[in-house]
């Protein structure tokens, strides 16, 4: 029963491990991969289309698709200023986030840069280990390290949580 006990907090403990992880190293720089770039000036964005794959720090996402919004550059000139500070990340499509202990799978995400709010949504599933929680809507703030996950009109948050191994 201790061990069933200790998987299960282990397990609740992902999503804040998880927030916890992802904003560790919001400072490092973030590399970006893909088959295709298209850049749209007037609209401060950038996207990435086909085999993302983006790495800061520990960190990894690989999608379908990702839109970088930038800041605008301040000085009305309405062009992205592409060497500048990265104000939002979407990522569209068979979205997978991996941490060095964690990993998260859904539809869509957005990472709010500016709030640092992240959101991963559509059949999203959360691994640590062999313990997996599922829900459709997970929201990471990750100032205050408080997450929540919903199941939205498909039923139940549910979370499968296996005890240690004994080991002889």
């Amino acid at each position: 029963m201790r061990k069933l006990l200790a998987a299960v907090l282990a397990a609740m403990l992902a999503l804040p491990a998880l927030a916890q992880d992802l904003g560790r190293d919001p400072d490092a720089p973030i590399e970006i991969e893909a088959d295709n770039l298209e850049v749209r000036q007037d609209d401060n964005l950038a996207i990435f289309t086909g085999n993302v794959d983006a790495v800061q720090g520990r960190m990894t996402l690989t999608t379908d698709e990702l839109r970088v919004t930038y800041r605008t550059d301040g000085k009305g000139g309405g062009g992205a200023d592409v060497g500048g500070a990265i104000s939002k990340l979407e990522a569209v499509g068979n979205v997978v986030i991996n941490t060095a202990a964690e990993r998260a799978t859904g539809r869509r995400g957005v990472y709010d840069v500016d709030a640092g709010i992240m959101r991963l949504e559509g059949g999203v599933q959360l691994f640590r280990d062999d313990n997996v929680l599922t829900g459709q809507t997970l929201v990471m703030n990750l100032n205050s390290g408080v997450s929540t996950l919903d199941a939205g009109n498909t039923g139940r948050v549910k979370g499968v949580f296996r005890p240690e191994q004994k080991t002889n």
